[in-house]
């Protein structure tokens, strides 16, 4: 996946979130192939309104459920001092890209997923009907 495609499907999935009054996530699926953030608007109701899928993980460190200030970046790539950083703690291999999620409540961001791929599937256009 090129520089390009990654920053077009965070922007789709930041663009969407800043429409949204509030989303929770969780991770619905975790293995060596795939990383599943599920956000919904009701935790209760099992309905998720986007899922965020990176392919090929190679590094996670995160909470498992959290809340998310839609009035803020979500997901961005790291800095060049964060890559640094996870590049000397762990090894990250060459082809792979550092996300960092913003989390309610956090100054920086608690969530690091290192992965080769990301899409996003919006599954509720209009989670916050008007």
């Amino acid at each position: 996946m090129s520089l390009d495609e990654v920053k077009k499907e965070i922007d789709k999935i930041n663009l969407y979130l800043s429409q949204c009054l509030w989303m929770d996530f969780e991770f619905c699926q975790m293995n060596t192939w795939q990383i599943v953030l599920s956000g919904s608007i009701d935790q209760s109701s099992n309905e998720y309104a986007i899922d965020i899928e990176f392919e090929e993980p190679y590094f996670v460190s995160t909470l498992f459920l959290w809340h998310t200030d839609t009035s803020k970046v979500f997901i961005e790539l790291a800095n060049d001092e964060e890559t640094l950083e996870m590049n000397q703690k762990y090894k990250v291999e060459l082809g792979n890209y550092i996300f960092k999620v913003s989390v309610e409540d956090f100054e920086s961001p608690p969530i690091f997923i290192v992965a080769k791929k990301i899409s996003c599937k919006i599954l509720n256009d209009t989670p916050f009907p008007k």
